[in-house]
């Protein structure tokens, strides 16, 4: 069964060493850019659909290449939702092993999940960068404002980065609290 995770927030542990503070104020400074990015972003996608609708309704023209920016704005707001959705703990998981593991297993198992989680991000990373690479190498542009499409499609792998930090940093969480326990 699929579920959206729980929603705690995942930083809520004190870090026992000044690493694990500097990493806490590091995620926490990520974590406000990715909010000011996401509302932005999406921001400029609905302006972007507006201005044009109401250039085409009222006057028989558009933006060129508008179109084209709000797919390529879609994919930021969705890899920048992914990175939020992952910080709160409200991605997709499959949860129904948790629920039938005994309590002492449940940590084990999210750390296994969540540790496949990392592999799995970090080959969708080097994926991903390889594939911007060739946009680059390209030299590809859009008709809006002649920008590049690498730079477009750049969010791909840091979105996946991101991710996958969210997830490294969840593990590190995971491992310290199944040591305590051992």
């Amino acid at each position: 069964m699929a579920t959206a995770g729980t929603g705690q927030n995942q930083g809520s542990a004190a870090p026992a060493s000044r690493a694990g503070r500097i990493l806490d104020s590091l995620l926490s400074h990520g974590a406000r850019i990715e909010d000011v990015l996401i509302a932005l972003f999406l921001g400029a996608m609905i302006l972007l659909v507006l201005v044009q609708i109401v250039l085409r309704n009222w006057y028989a023209t558009g933006i060129m290449g508008g179109a084209e920016m709000v797919r390529h704005l879609v994919l930021w707001v969705a890899f920048i939702g992914a990175a939020l959705a992952a910080r709160e703990g409200k991605h997709i998981r499959i949860d129904l092993a948790a629920r039938i593991l005994p309590p002492m297993m449940r940590d084990l198992f999210e750390f296994v999940t969540t540790v496949f989680s990392v592999i799995v991000c970090g080959i969708l990373v080097y994926a991903a960068t390889y594939f911007v690479l060739m946009d680059y190498r390209s030299g590809t542009t859009i008709a809006f404002f002649s920008l590049p499409v690498w730079i477009l499609e750049i969010i791909i792998p840091i979105g996946y980065l991101l991710v996958t930090l969210r997830f490294v940093t969840r593990c590190v969480k995971l491992a310290g609290r199944l040591l305590n326990r051992a």
